[in-house]
């Protein structure tokens, strides 16, 4: 290797010393390798031998390679360009090194044209892409820097001919000398260069057309004259190519003129152990030539024999010892032109390997120097450094067990981690870790990718986060970080991938909703930017009359306001979609996307793809133009869509088997839900009924919703309304009857509830519903009869499509009889597992519910079974092998004549599905039963199946005049009474202003007739007819292979659009308009209502309001009136009045409207009590924005001097963010400002403990306890808190720093409020333990004693606490405290002694009283 040596030996004795640097660099696995040393020579000649040894001493023992350590400082040294940037180059270096070049180090015309560019003369400048391609041969002078932010050492080289030339004098230059100059100045007749050498002038004589070089570009040159004076000399130069270099042996004698990167004449004269050693220059001076840098990357040393020549470039030269270095590979590649000569040569086509590509076999072909050397994909060399090796490594192994593994012609799996440029070699790893990473580099992913990133640091420049996915640095910007979540270092975030830069390279991501969700199409690229096309993009600059919006890769686009139809306020940071308008190259135009269907419009689809998602499906219709394509038919257009798994169908065990019926290539109908989502589910009830729209949509109509995100406490619901796309807002707890006890509400996306308009307010453009089932639900069961003749009706369907398609399960029907045989019990759910006999491929399972204590049969014996229900999904029989169950249960569907309306049939529960209830009757021949899990979709607590239980007998009613469907017993009779909302199907309840028209046209006036005659309906209202009807089918246009064959647009409508249902059908839920029907019944009309005043109130108000309409419409009728019917009208107005404000008067009357509410707090402005009342009602409206300024309003009308009551709203604001927002810090921040900041912490806690954040009431205590550390009740309050956490094990250190805090005064207490919450925690040895040495400690204090025994008698440790009174007896106390001790006493052996301890202690108390007397005599 090369020496690192201090000096030059200057003559002298040489002694032989230790070389440090050549047993460091041994030190490959932890353990030395000892060189041996050679025999000293006989000294006969002195100065001989001390020569000799000099010369010995200057040479090297190997050709290693060049490292961080052999480099020295300014060192020449021949690099090759591998990447360029328009201000920065990256140079590969000898040794598998690496170096920068900034601009500045380019040459001094270079510096001089970059600083006129920056003041705005770019006439000159040309930048470094331009003067440097990648595979360039530089050389300079390297200068070692250190890392910012790490202790590595990162290396510059500076290409600057002052810098490289330098030490060279203008006397010494000689024809065919060869250097790099730059074009100092461009004139008529050639070049001016800047050589760097001192006192010379060089000059390239070149006509102006063709003059190729730029100003500041370096470049080879040749000398070719050459004039010399004292201080001066000139040159005239010819500008030679990389491969043109040659310097003839007998030009030069002197090593500092032979420059990195010249070509010379090396003759082999030793083959060393990793490498070549020869001499250059006629065996003027020592060369070495490293294993890796030879003319092949295959080649080995035999190939190369002595006493030979070969050409070679310099690589560097030792400064002090003038050791040449060279490489055989004249003609070097970039790694993508590695594959190019080869697939010229052979007829083989062979890519060039990637950076983080895998090789699966590799083959070992030797140890080399620096690593195991490999030969991949047969014609290409790779390299494991030792160092690699050794990382997966701690301590010192031998060199031969570690690299045992790597023997000759052996196989391994490696990964890509770089390629050589120089050494033509790719160097490795087969690091596991490495190797199993998916995403190593850039090239692994693309924009648009979904990927897992992690967050490793925060970044203030951005004003975002730094992330890597696997081995990639990527970045979180501002403006795509999704808003409202709490970020923090180590933390993982899914992304999508927006721009993959491979100049800088990183990616840029966002974890915004927008761009996670599926189908989001992302554009990355101008290209495929299509007018018409709508993508997701990020406004990042507003101004008055455009927006820029940014999409994937840096493609940015321009949206003009003069462009939209409306008004729309945009923001920085705003994630949206957007359709291109128009595109000109670069340039594209945006517009606001007008979605290709609207909810509720029904499609003719073609599924393309089966997902676990869902369904993918494909949309095809006229295109909007009249074109026609080659055969002369119209020109269509394909819009992709999905369909969700639980959009398939309403019931859960139904999804898999309508995916299964809906192979790709099928055809279907879809209803459109938002934009390239839509529902199978919904088709039906879209067909049968106009879509609402938000001026359409009225208060008390009934809609149609889907759960969009659910907690435990509030559930977000999209409504079926078009042009309203915010998600409304319901509690859980308004969904909830108490009908079953402790029955949890689980809701889950997609599902769906029904909900009622309660109020509608066009200023904010807001609903509030309500999902409650009496709300929704008129409490008939024959809807529900029709729900699960629905269900029936989709099994049916599902079966006649497999039917179709021959598939076996569709042989069976429920009820059948089959032949089965057993083959095991299933050792998860311990179900029996048969076969039907026949050879099908169904099989059949016997449920363990259904076994009971039978033994199970042998396995292959046959048995007979009855099939209880068919599960197509799975292709599963559920069966029974009772006799009774098959002598009882008839295949027929339909219901008996004799069972119609019949009620307490005893029936057994066979199954129990997510949907149904299976079961059978007891007596007779009959069918199934099927009962129904939910009476409704809002049926959340599964009312109607509550008390089922699979196995079990219970009593079942029919609801249901054909079909076997019924419902337990108790449900039926809970519900048989109630009446509908409506009197009927055609006369649902309208808004006021329609009942007010109709009142006017009614002949008679009396409102509390149940039917009425009404007039002809003028057309006009033909319209309100036709949308109070539903359940019509809708005709659609014929589709033959999706493809639309009559005109796509009929009267203005395409022709998926839902139309006007038919007249003579019911609507699928009936309708109210949020107002009770007439009073009826306690336990029937509210049965679920807990306050019956509620009813009558609601039913008084109907009848005023009813009232008040009748008034009015007989004052229409009736012109005049006597004074004697005036009078009458005036009382009757007056009583009237007077009920309403004796009502309102009274303070026991429930409050039901906000009018009420205000009345209150208007009343009494500074009591908490009223405003939270008013809060409450609010956020059982779910009006959270509403409550929010309510609560805002309080603060600012409540008195400053009530402190408590003010104290009281801002605690009740803080609750509420904490629940409903995500401002919690903000607001905490300025109620510590408004109040009293201890006050105020303390209800805090009290907030975080009742809504379980366990983390934010842990950094909320730390504050308590730094801040207010001298304040008593703060510790027992972190002491509780502790407990809650179930940090019990904390609390004692945390006494002991109370104690440390707290004034002397405050110890005894507070040691006795934490021995009270170790009782209350159930330790009550330690309680014990602090409490008796305080009593121990101040014997004096009476009340310590009481709270000791109260204690011990709560634990019910009575004689603990007896033997506490007796201490507390003996000691010598004023009669006063001696009178609380022996009243306590007393009361403790009342209580739980004997008569003969009661006596003892009344005895016991006579003579303290007399030795007391005696003693004061």
């Amino acid at each position: 290797m090369v020496p690192n040596e201090k000096s030059f030996p200057r003559g002298g004795t040489i002694h032989s010393e230790a070389k440090t640097a050549d047993i460091s660099s041994n030190i490959v696995f932890g353990a030395s390798q000892k060189k041996v040393k050679k025999a000293p020579k006989v000294k006969d000649n002195f100065l001989n031998d001390a020569s000799e040894e000099q010369n010995e001493q200057l040479e090297a023992f190997s050709a290693e390679s060049l490292n961080l350590d052999t480099l020295q400082e300014d060192m020449l040294v021949m690099g090759v360009v591998k990447e360029t940037s328009a201000t920065a180059l990256q140079i590969a270096l000898p040794g598998r090194l690496f170096a920068r070049t900034l601009v500045a180090d380019i040459s001094e015309a270079y510096t001089r044209v970059a600083k006129a560019a920056m003041s705005g003369d770019t006439s000159e400048y040309h930048d470094l892409t331009e003067l440097f391609q990648v595979g360039r041969i530089v050389y300079g002078k390297a200068i070692k820097t250190d890392k910012l932010g790490s202790s590595r050492i990162s290396l510059l080289l500076s290409l600057k001919p002052a810098d490289v030339h330098g030490s060279l004098h203008h006397k010494s230059i000689k024809k065919g000398f060869i250097f790099s100059g730059a074009v100092s100045e461009i004139q008529e007749h050639g070049y001016v260069i800047e050589s760097g050498v001192q006192g010379l002038q060089a000059f390239v004589p070149c006509e102006e057309p063709a003059q190729t070089l730029h100003v500041g570009q370096l470049t080879f040159l040749k000398v070719n004259k050459v004039q010399h004076d004292t201080h001066q000399s000139t040159c005239t130069c010819v500008q030679v190519q990389q491969d043109q270099m040659r310097i003839k042996s007998q030009n030069e004698t002197n090593l500092d003129y032979i420059l990195p990167g010249s070509i010379v004449k090396f003759k082999v004269a030793k083959h060393l152990k990793d490498g070549l050693k020869g001499s250059i220059m006629n065996e003027s001076f020592s060369a070495y030539i490293n294993e890796h840098h030879l003319a092949n990357a295959l080649d080995t040393l035999d190939t190369y024999e002595l006493n030979e020549d070969y050409n070679a470039r310099v690589l560097y030269v030792m400064p002090l010892t003038k050791l040449v270095y060279l490489t055989l590979n004249l003609d070097i590649k970039a790694g993508d032109e590695v594959g190019k000569d080869q697939d010229e040569e052979e007829e083989e086509v062979g890519e060039p390997l990637k950076v983080g590509s895998v090789v699966e076999k590799a083959k070992v072909l030797r140890l080399g120097s620096g690593g195991v050397v490999l030969l991949l994909n047969k014609k290409l060399k790779g390299l494991i450094s030792y160092g690699s090796i050794r990382a997966n490594f701690k301590g010192n192994y031998d060199k031969d067990e570690v690299l045992s593994k790597y023997g000759r012609k052996t196989k391994h799996k490696v990964r890509i981690l770089g390629y050589d440029v120089i050494e033509s070699l790719y160097y490795c790893s087969d690091d596991p870790n490495v190797i199993n990473e998916k995403i190593y580099s850039l090239e692994d992913i693309n924009a648009g990718d979904l990927v897992t990133a992690k967050i490793f640091k925060k970044d203030a420049k951005i004003k975002g986060w730094s992330v890597r996915i696997g081995k990639v640095n990527g970045i979180l910007e501002q403006f795509y970080l999704a808003p409202n979540l709490r970020y923090d270092v180590g933390q993982s975030v899914r992304c999508r991938v927006l721009e993959v830069n491979v100049e800088r390279k990183v990616c840029y991501l966002s974890n915004r909703s927008e761009y996670l969700g599926k189908g989001v199409k992302l554009l990355t690229d101008y290209s495929d930017g299509h007018v018409g096309n709508v993508y997701t993009g990020t406004v990042v600059r507003c101004e008055d009359n455009y927006v820029l919006v940014k999409f994937g890769n840096g493609v940015k686009g321009v949206l003009h306001r003069q462009n939209l139809k409306e008004k729309s306020s945009f923001f920085e940071g705003q994630t949206t979609k957007f359709r291109i308008l128009s595109r000109n190259k670069d340039q594209i135009t945006l517009t606001m996307p007008e979605d290709k269907f609207q909810l509720g419009e029904i499609c003719p689809v073609e599924v393309t793809n089966v997902l676990d998602a869902g369904l993918e499906i494909k949309i095809t219709f006229a295109a909007d133009d009249e074109d026609e394509d080659e055969d002369g038919n119209p020109s269509v257009e394909e819009y992709v869509g999905l369909i969700p798994l639980r959009l398939l169908s309403d019931h859960l065990e139904l999804l898999h088997a309508q995916m299964r019926v809906h192979p790709a290539g099928s055809h279907t109908e879809a209803a459109c839900i938002m934009q390239n989502i839509f529902s199978l589910r919904d088709v039906a009830y879209f067909s049968g009924q106009l879509t609402k729209d938000w001026q359409s949509v009225k208060v008390g109509d009934i809609i149609r919703s889907y759960v969009k995100h659910a907690t435990d406490q509030v559930v977000d619901l999209m409504v079926s309304v078009r042009d309203y796309n915010k998600p409304v807002k319901v509690h859980v707890k308004m969904l909830r009857l108490n009908a079953v006890k402790n029955a949890p509400v689980e809701l889950v996306p997609e599902q769906l509830l029904l909900v009622k308009v309660l109020s509608k307010e066009a200023e904010t453009k807001t609903l509030t519903v309500s999902a409650k089932l009496t709300d929704v639900w008129s409490g008939d069961l024959s809807d529900t009869a029709k729900m699960v003749e629905s269900y029936l009706d989709e099994v049916a369907k599902i079966k006649a499509a497999l039917q179709n398609t021959s598939a076996p399960i569709s042989k069976y029907s429920v009820g059948d009889k089959i032949d089965v045989v057993f083959k095991g019990i299933d050792a998860t759910s311990n179900d029996w597992v048969y076969t039907v006999e026949g050879g099908s491929k169904v099989s059949a399972l016997l449920l363990s519910s259904l076994v009971g204590t039978a033994k199970a049969p042998e396995a292959g014996s046959k048995n007979q079974a009855i099939i209880l229900w068919i599960d197509y999904s799975s292709d599963v029989l559920l069966i029974s092998n009772k006799k009774l169950d098959i002598a009882h249960i008839s295949p027929s569907g339909k219901l008996s004549a004799n069972l119609i309306g019949k009620a307490g049939m005893k029936a057994k529960v066979l199954l129990k599905l997510e949907s149904v209830v299976v079961c059978s009757l007891k007596k007779g021949t009959n069918p199934l039963v099927i009962c129904p899990i939910r009476l409704h979709p809002n049926d959340v607590e599964n009312s109607g199946s509550a008390e089922l239980r699979q196995g079990d007998f219970c009593n079942v009613a029919f609801i249901h005049d054909k079909l076997p469907i019924a419902v337990p017993e108790t449900v039926w009779r809970l519900w048989r009474g109630i009446k509908r909302t409506a009197g009927s199907e055609e006369s649902l309840v309208k808004p006021k202003k329609a009942k007010l028209e109709k009142l006017t046209e009614q002949k008679k006036t009396i409102i509390e007739e149940k039917k009425v005659k009404s007039e002809v309906k003028p057309l006009k209202r033909k319209a309100e007819e036709a949308e109070i009807l539903t359940n019509g089918k809708k005709k659609t246009t014929p589709v033959t292979n999706g493809i639309v064959k009559e005109k796509p647009k009929q009267n203005g409508k395409l022709f998926f659009e839902d139309k006007t249902p038919a007249k003579n059908t019911k609507s699928e839920t009936p309708k109210s308009n949020g107002t009770e029907a007439k009073t009826r019944l306690p336990g029937v009309s509210s049965f679920w209502d807990n306050d019956l005043n509620q009813s009558k109130e609601a039913s008084s108000d109907e009848d005023e309001e009813q009232d008040a309409l009748a008034t009015q419409q007989n004052a229409a009728k009736k012109k005049r009136l006597s004074s004697k019917e005036k009078a009458k009208a005036e009382v009757k107005e007056e009583q009237r009045l007077r009920e309403i404000e004796e009502r309102n008067a009274d303070p026991k009357a429930r409050l039901e409207t906000i009018d009420q509410y205000e009345r209150l707090v208007i009343a009494q402005p500074n009591n908490s009590i009223s405003w939270l009342k008013y809060m409450a009602f609010l956020l059982s409206n779910t009006e959270i924005e509403k409550a929010r300024d309510l609560t805002r309003r309080a603060i600012s009308t409540i008195s400053f001097r009530e402190a408590q009551e003010l104290r009281n709203m801002w605690s009740a604001l803080l609750n509420l963010e904490l629940v409903y927002g995500n401002n919690f810090d903000e607001v905490l921040k300025e109620a510590l400002n408004c109040n009293d900041p201890l006050e105020i912490y303390i209800n805090v806690v009290d907030i975080l403990k009742r809504n379980k954040k366990k983390e934010r009431l842990s950094s909320v205590l730390t504050t308590i306890l730094n801040k207010f550390k001298a304040e008593l009740r703060v510790w027992p309050l972190a002491a509780e808190a502790y407990f809650w956490l179930g940090k019990s094990d904390q609390v004692h250190n945390l006494l002991q720093r109370a104690l440390r805090g707290l004034p002397n005064q405050g110890h005894i207490p507070c040691i006795v409020s934490f021995a009270k919450l170790y009782a209350k925690n159930d330790n009550n040895d330690m309680a014990q333990t602090l409490l008796d040495d305080v009593v121990t400690s101040y014997p004096k204090r009476i009340d310590i004693w009481s709270v000791y025994v109260d204690m011990l008698i709560k634990a019910g440790l009575i004689d603990s606490a007896r033997n506490v009174l007796e201490r507390a007896a003996l000691q010598k106390l004023k009669p006063n405290k001696m009178q609380v001790i022996y009243k306590k006493y007393l009361q403790l052996e009342e209580n739980h002694g004997t008569e003969a301890t009661v006596a003892k202690v009344k005895q016991q108390a006579e003579q303290w009283v007399k030795n007391y007397a005696k003693a004061t005599k």
